[in-house]
């Protein structure tokens, strides 16, 4: 379950990171984004892929962060660095948690895969949001508490 909702979180920040890069960028970061997604949904459901197509979505961002870094490191610093930090972290442990699950396949019982999807999705939950204020969807949301158009009116108050 950990290793399942950590491929959602990286994939959130992937695409995120992804849609305000240049093309050349983009394009690969997308299309990590959109497989870390599709290795969310296949955990999620107890699929079982081989070891390489799980983790070549997982660990292609970060790859191609780090190359950009040692290649061309006037794009990379366009590139936000903490929400790709938080995506390699949760896309790696993702990958880890969801090859050892290979090999330790026990049902669990239904109150533990509560308690898993619950725990996980909070720590996840935490990491991905705070990634997700890093980037460029994120500084263009919309404030907390500042929704709608505040209207003044003299009978507001009656």
């Amino acid at each position: 379950m950990w290793g399942a909702v950590a491929a959602l979180g990286a994939a959130l920040i992937a695409l995120a990171v992804g849609a305000a890069a240049t093309p050349w960028l983009a394009v690969p970061m997308l299309a990590a984004g959109a497989g870390q997604a599709a290795v969310f949904v296949a955990a999620l459901r107890g699929s079982r892929w081989p070891p390489g197509l799980v983790a070549l979505p997982l660990l292609l961002p970060t790859l191609l962060w780090l190359g950009t870094l040692l290649v061309a490191p006037a794009e990379a610093a366009s590139l936000p660095f903490a929400p790709l930090l938080a995506e390699s972290a949760l896309a790696l442990g993702a990958a880890a948690l969801l090859l050892v699950r290979r090999q330790h396949d026990d049902e669990s019982t239904p109150g533990l895969t509560i308690f898993g999807l619950l725990t996980s999705s909070a720590a996840v939950a935490v990491v991905t949001t705070i990634a997700l204020t890093g980037t460029h969807a994120g500084a263009l949301a919309q404030p907390h508490g500042e929704h709608g158009i505040a209207i003044d009116d003299e009978h507001s108050g009656h």
